[in-house]
């Protein structure tokens, strides 16, 4: 197995999983070792209490020399011990592991008891190899000797031996499954994120033809498919970027050209006459229009585009913004000599808008609509109120739109006849900007053509709470 730099994630998660696995384990290790020992020492304690006392009682009551060797004989049998002494510390009875203790050891316990120290004599089993407790027996309430019983302590250092053993067994056990999980997130984490890593690097130098595996439905291919999508759309951002660059410099260049010649042609003396000076300078100024409504389309949809742009919105009439927007580009309509026939909604309707975008939108469907219409066409405006929406109409019965073309009228810059569209004078991002500005009012705008009938556009946008007017 190929070792990890320690930095790696799966070391950091092997540590981490290493860390809490032994963590918890020492835990429930203390938990165990606290509550047997203080369980186990108490209860032992309070046993030999009990029996201590039970005797003392029994022997205060008849005291002879029968009964105290038939105590002795009792807890022979048992893993607790006793002795009976006197006040002069001599042995009357003692069990047989009692007779084999130094005599030492016996004379400090016996002593101490005498001390005063209560009825616990030893409680300390990490020092004491017997837990000891004494009750005295009394005579007419004269203290003629005592009771000591006693319990060894080894059990309890035994148990203690054993969780401590166990607490080694399962940290070892804890740093081999750690290393096995390192094993296994370096396997099925690791190396798909180094992969990752590497594709994404390859990304951010314009490499976009690696894919990463998507198989499964965990994070890991969750994530390359997220990675996948987002190298498609900078694909085709790339491409639609060079393409815009590309279209452009066209329409740049269209004009550009155009003021170029006119300008050669009247430096060069070759208009003689006033008439055709008039003539190329009003193709300059018709030029000059094309390209100043290239740059003023181009930046009305940077500036909506942008995170931060919003409308300024505010309560409006639609039948005024309808007027207003009519009244600009009518005259031009009807100097094409085409018929514009506008049908308003009697009804009052409002919304919630901004006035100068939405009359933009307006102005830049009639002008299509102008444009695709010959001499003695029609051009129909219609507005009326359906359910909690207003409907705009812009029909024509021009040239149309092909089905093959009509998904693609949105995208910028696109034409469906291009050189009919650079004759007419179009940006190619009107329909563009409409639609922006349309769907930053909640609504939205589509489009219904045939070829060789017309199109009909059509405005959807949500009426103002509380002042929808009349049916």
């Amino acid at each position: 197995m190929k070792l990890r730099p320690i930095n790696s994630i799966s070391v950091k998660l092997g540590t981490l999983l290493f860390t809490i696995f032994f963590i918890l384990i020492i835990s429930i290790v203390s938990i165990l070792y606290m509550f047997f020992v203080n369980f186990y020492t108490q209860d032992t304690i309070d046993e030999l209490i009990q029996r201590s006392q039970a005797y003392a009682e029994v022997l205060s009551n008849h005291y002879d020399e029968a009964l105290i060797n038939h105590a002795g004989l009792i807890e022979s049998t048992s893993s607790k011990m006793i002795l009976v002494v006197n006040n002069n510390g001599d042995i009357l009875a003692a069990s047989e592991k009692i007779k084999q203790l130094p005599a030492d050891y016996l004379n400090e316990v016996i002593t101490h008891g005498y001390e005063g120290h209560g009825p616990t004599i030893a409680s300390d089993w990490k020092n004491e190899d017997f837990f000891v407790t004494e009750s005295y027996i009394k005579h007419d309430n004269e203290t003629i000797g005592k009771v000591l019983m006693f319990s060894p302590t080894d059990l309890v250092r035994q148990v203690v031996t054993f969780l401590q053993k166990i607490s080694i067994f399962i940290g070892i056990i804890a740093l081999i499954i750690s290393a096995f999980l390192i094993y296994i997130t370096s396997n099925k984490v690791v190396q798909p994120l180094l992969k990752i890593m590497r594709v994404t690097k390859l990304l951010s130098e314009g490499n976009h033809n690696w894919k990463l595996n998507t198989k499964g439905s965990d994070e890991i291919a969750v994530l390359s498919h997220s990675i996948n999508q987002m190298s498609n759309k900078i694909q085709n951002y790339e491409q639609q970027r060079t393409q815009l660059f590309v279209d452009i410099s066209h329409e740049l260049r269209t004009p550009l050209t155009y003021f170029k010649g006119y300008v050669e042609i009247l430096l060069n003396g070759e208009a003689k006459s006033e008439e055709d000076k008039v003539k190329y300078l009003t193709l300059l100024y018709k030029q000059s229009g094309r390209l100043q409504r290239l740059i003023q389309d181009l930046f009305d949809l940077s500036t909506m585009e942008q995170k931060g742009f919003t409308l300024q919105e505010t309560q409006i009439s639609l039948e005024t913004v309808m007027i207003n927007a009519l009244d600009l580009i009518g005259p031009s309509i009807e100097q094409k000599e085409i018929e514009l026939h506008v049908q308003l909604s009697p009804f009052p309707i409002y919304i919630l808008g901004d006035e100068y975008r939405l009359q933009q939108v307006i102005i830049n469907l009639l002008e299509n609509a102008k444009k695709y219409s010959s001499a003695g066409g029609v051009i129909k405006v219609l507005t009326y109120k359906d359910n909690n929406n207003c409907i705009i109409e812009v029909i024509d019965y021009g040239i149309g739109i092909p089905k093959k073309d009509i998904h693609r009228i949105w995208e910028r810059l696109y034409r469906v006849d291009k050189s009919r569209s650079r004759e007419t004078g179009g940006s190619g991002l009107g329909l563009t900007i409409c639609k922006r500005i349309i769907e930053l009012h909640g609504g939205q705008i589509i489009v219904e053509s045939e070829e060789g009938k017309g199109s009909t556009f059509k405005i959807i946008l949500p009426i103002l709470e509380g002042m929808k007017g009349g049916d």
